[in-house]
């Protein structure tokens, strides 16, 4: 009631005496602001740098502390072994320690007889062997050992998917020939915007393995430009409740993603990050639409509903992947995990739906043995 009487008088005072630039800032700070929410989850104003903006998305987690180890951090201490099977399109992980390991959708494996990235998110049960892993190369031709590498298992894990189209292309389309098609077209495009961004000809490939896009995002020309970028951002996991976030590029939104686990999103907020800055330079000198705000991302968030198609996957004895998709290309893939019998984490996308081949859906089979 104060604060509403405070505002009155602030008012009647700019109608007698007019407008003052101090007056309108005490009027703004006093005023209620609008909260955008969509079940406890709310969409902070963004923080915008270059063509890139980062809405953080707050709220209560479900499933409480430090419930999974993610595959970067397995890999490293040698808790995992991700290994071939022989097929391109499908790979195996053994579980050697007592933590549950995370995978993210578009983590990139390195090492191998090809480049390799998971199609879902998968959680691993502790001492779990032989378990299947969803793959599509990301790495074109190679079919034998890299230079130090081990040809029959992969060595670790610090990149996930850079692109949009890539994601989709892996995770909804499950089409091996679009993947490389993307990874190609990324390569390109950083390529591109480096070389207008330096003043002289970048090429992003390596020469060890110039379809790799693993080599690609380790590039030190590409590095150079992404850690500028990082650090203006790399503060906002620490927004208190910070579970998730959106983004858009040039105007664009591209996606958001939820995590029912603070920690979860905090461990893996670097490979996030370092994703988004990579998407946002390959994008560089696009056409702009206006900006989007925060009720943009909430009504990109509602645009799914609950009576849309719906479908269910179980990836193994623990991990299940419900997707919930409307005729317009909104789509949100939820998933869960069994035991906890939660979701852990959910991606709000959008497909364009004018450019899907249908035919060519569905058809990694035909790369299984492709290389």
């Amino acid at each position: 009631m104060k604060s509403i009487t405070k505002i009155t008088v602030l008012l009647s005072f700019l109608l007698i005496f007019g407008c003052k630039e101090e007056v309108k800032k005490e009027i703004t700070m006093n005023m209620p602001r609008e909260v955008f929410e969509l079940d406890g989850i709310i969409i902070n104003e963004p923080e915008t740098e270059q063509n890139l903006s980062l809405f953080i998305l707050t709220g209560k987690e479900k499933v409480i502390g430090k419930s999974y180890n993610i595959l970067s951090e397995a890999m490293e201490q040698k808790q995992v072994t991700v290994k071939e099977t022989g097929s391109v399109n499908k790979l195996a992980i053994d579980n050697n320690s007592s933590d549950y390991i995370f995978i993210h959708s578009g983590d990139i494996v390195k090492g191998g007889k090809q480049d390799r990235t998971i199609s879902y998110d998968v959680i691993i049960e502790p001492n779990a062997k032989n378990v299947p892993l969803e793959s599509f190369c990301v790495e074109q031709s190679r079919w034998q050992k890299r230079g130090n590498e081990t040809v029959s298992s992969f060595s670790e894990n610090t990149k996930m998917l850079s692109s949009r189209d890539l994601k989709l292309a892996a995770k909804h389309e499950k089409n091996q020939s679009k993947v490389w098609s993307k990874v190609s077209e990324q390569k390109t495009h950083l390529s591109e915007k480096l070389s207008a961004r330096k003043g002289y000809s970048v090429d992003v490939s390596d020469n060890e393995s110039d379809s790799s896009l693993q080599l690609t995002l380790e590039s030190k020309e590409l590095q150079k430009d992404k850690d500028t970028i990082y650090k203006k951002f790399e503060s906002l996991i620490d927004t208190p409740n910070a579970i998730g976030y959106g983004y858009t590029i040039n105007g664009e939104i591209y996606g958001v993603e939820v995590y029912n686990n603070k920690q979860l999103f905090r461990d893996l907020w670097d490979k996030i990050l370092e994703s988004v800055i990579v998407e946002a330079i390959s994008k560089e000198g696009e056409e702009v639409v206006q900006e989007k705000t925060q009720k943009d991302i909430l009504a990109y968030m509602k645009a799914v509903k609950v009576n849309d198609k719906k479908t269910d996957k179980k990836l193994n004895t623990i991990t299940n992947l419900k997707t919930i998709e409307n005729k317009n290309g909104n789509i949100v893939f939820s998933t869960e995990d069994l035991n906890k019998k939660k979701w852990v984490h959910k991606s709000y996308m959008q497909i364009d739906t004018s450019s899907v081949n249908q035919g060519s859906l569905n058809n990694s089979s035909l790369f299984q043995n492709q290389h």
